[in-house]
């Protein structure tokens, strides 16, 4: 049906769009973009209209195209120094290089931290530089920098520690480590607290002093930063005689690491993405490779690839076995040992899975239907490994912010998720520093805290009126209008140009009116495959993932007449056939 909007936001002045509300419970509606600069961009190159919308969508006109469709690293991100404290640690590295003193690395244990520990790991083994790295156990010492780390590497032998997608609110444990004589630098992205701590730098674009306008980059892309400018101060040193790599090289890892921590794809990440997912496909890290193989990747990899396929599969270890399996793997050296590492992995996120989908179900009994609060759900028996991936998705689900804990006798993890309209991550902040919770931090979209158990039921009574629904939250926008007869394996490639594809660069969505579902059936666990039609006979291969059990699943079950369907674009590659099919996200009835 069609919703006027108006109605619903209580009768705004001047805004007279209109929603076509779905199946899934979304209110649908196209882009507004300027038609008269569609029709210029379409003169100008001569492209479809599809093709210009898209364009003009993304702020492309004809002088700035090139750079959107193919950005250059060089000409793209600026001098590293823009970071505040960048320069302090940079050349506190290169003393401690030049005086040939082991480093330390902690990094998180999830994707993100794994990518950036590998990235400067590698860099390190490459130009000679002595190392260590730890990544902590999340059950056993939960996320950031621990005393007993700290303790760790200090024993063996490292005169300067850098924690990686980490540091940013541990006071106590850098404290402690930099009055007995070893020094901090924190590369991080996750938001400050009131205060700092007390490291000798701490390189973080969400730091309230740093305005470099760099704070969309995940911990990943801060530390290539940082190799960047080490790399720089070392050629200035003419002492140093050792070569130093092209570090173009280590995109595959920062590609990676950005398109996993969904951070959003501004001009710099699309420039990490787009350049490191060329890397990623020739790559020469043996690690990577052996689970590209090992994960049964045998086409031309994309995002899709690395957020669905390789970054779960890393993540696993952190989740639901040993925390050091993902960088043991992107830093290896030794082929027989990346197939073993690459096989724990796969079998690390098949337990992952059976253990989320367990933790799910529970999860779900426990929302009630029609409350407008935030979500919070807790248990005594659920893996703090899975606790992220149940919060995303209940608030898929139910599109409110949710809070998943893991109940125990004392201290209680817990994982979050949220909304556009609520920032997630100055909650958990606010809310530490008001000494309502034990520690915590995030993003706006996503952070996790420690709470006592004993608090839990007045925390749950502290969320109430917390959140305000806002039907900014159910809205979605297509593109444009496509018709079966026009889909091919040329749009395809023509949509592709303005990928990689993301946050701030959505995939492209179109909208197929009067179309005819065919032949589904079940593929996998939750998904269905079907064919389109329309009413000349053309017909497209589709298929909707997790769907099966739904509402959506329901109307694709029963091949009723279509009046709309949204859908994305994708091309299956299969015995060195390339074919055009769609994915369908939800349905207009």
């Amino acid at each position: 049906m069609t919703t006027n909007v108006n109605l619903i936001e209580g009768n705004k002045k001047n805004n007279t769009e209109k929603y076509n509300y779905s199946i899934s419970g979304f209110l649908w509606s196209e882009k507004q973009i300027n038609n008269n600069e569609v029709a210029i961009l379409k003169n100008e190159l001569g492209i479809d209209t599809c093709i210009a919308k898209l364009a003009v969508a993304r702020g492309i006109n004809s002088k700035n195209l090139e750079n959107y469709t193919n950005p250059k690293i060089k000409t793209t991100i600026p001098d590293p120094f823009v970071l505040d404290d960048m320069e302090k640690a940079s050349k506190k590295i290169v003393d401690c290089i030049l005086n040939k003193q082991k480093i330390g690395v902690l990094g998180d244990y999830d994707v993100d931290g794994s990518s950036a520990t590998s990235l400067i790991c590698n860099f390190f083994a490459e130009i000679g530089v002595e190392y260590e790295f730890y990544i902590p156990d999340r059950i056993k010492e939960g996320y950031g920098p621990n005393i007993d780390a700290f303790q760790s590497l200090k024993q063996k032998g490292c005169f300067l520690v850098l924690t990686l997608d980490c540091g940013t609110t541990s006071f106590e444990a850098i404290e402690f480590i930099t009055k007995r004589n070893v020094d901090v630098i924190v590369v991080d992205h996750h938001q400050q607290s009131r205060l700092l701590p007390k490291a000798f730098a701490i390189i973080n674009p969400k730091k309230d002093k740093d305005i470099s306008n760099l704070d969309n980059l995940c911990a990943t892309g801060v530390t290539f930063f940082l190799i960047i400018s080490i790399s720089r101060e070392l050629k200035k040193n003419n002492s140093y005689k050792l070569k130093l790599p092209n570090l173009i090289k280590y995109l595959d890892l920062v590609a990676l690491a950005t398109i996993c921590d969904l951070v959003k794809l501004d001009k710099f990440n699309r420039a990490f993405v787009k350049q490191g997912i060329k890397i990623i496909n020739k790559t020469k890290n043996i690690g990577l490779n052996a689970l590209i193989q090992e994960s049964s990747i045998n086409q031309f990899l994309n995002e899709y690839h690395l957020g669905f396929i390789i970054g779960p599969r890393i993540n696993a270890g952190g989740r639901v076995g040993n925390s050091r399996t993902g960088v043991n793997l992107l830093t290896s050296k030794d082929s027989n040992m990346s197939n073993i590492l690459s096989k724990k992995l796969c079998d690390f996120n098949n337990l992952r899975k059976s253990i989320e989908n367990k933790v799910e179900r529970e999860a779900i009994s426990q929302v009630i239907l029609g409350d407008q609060n935030i979500i919070c759900v807790h248990n005594k028996n659920w893996h703090p490994g899975v606790l992220g991936i149940v919060a995303s998705k209940l608030t898929n689900k139910f599109m409110r912010p949710s809070i998943v804990i893991s109940e125990d006798t004392e201290i209680c993890s817990a994982s979050c998720r949220s909304v556009r309209s609520f920032d997630i991550g100055k909650f958990i902040l606010d809310s530490v520093n008001d000494g309502i919770l034990t520690s915590g931090g995030g993003h706006k979209m996503a952070g996790g805290f420690k709470i006592e158990s004993s608090k839990i039921g007045d925390f749950k009574l502290f969320l109430k009126n917390k959140f305000v629904a806002n039907i900014a939250n159910l809205k979605k926008n297509y593109d444009s209008e496509l018709k079966l007869s026009t889909i091919d394996n040329q749009l395809f490639h023509e949509i592709n140009k303005f990928s990689p594809f993301g946050i701030g660069n959505p995939k492209p969505k179109f909208i197929l009116n009067d179309v005819v579902i065919r032949y589904p059936r079940i593929v996998g666990e939750k998904h269905l495959s079907f064919y389109f039609e329309d009413f000349y006979s053309t017909r497209i291969k589709a298929i909707s993932f997790g769907s099966l059990g739904t509402k959506l699943g329901d109307v694709i079950e029963s091949s009723a007449p279509i009046k709309s369907a949204l859908v994305s674009l994708t091309l299956n590659n299969w015995d060195g056939q390339e074919n055009v099919e769609l994915n369908l996200e939800d349905i207009i009835i």
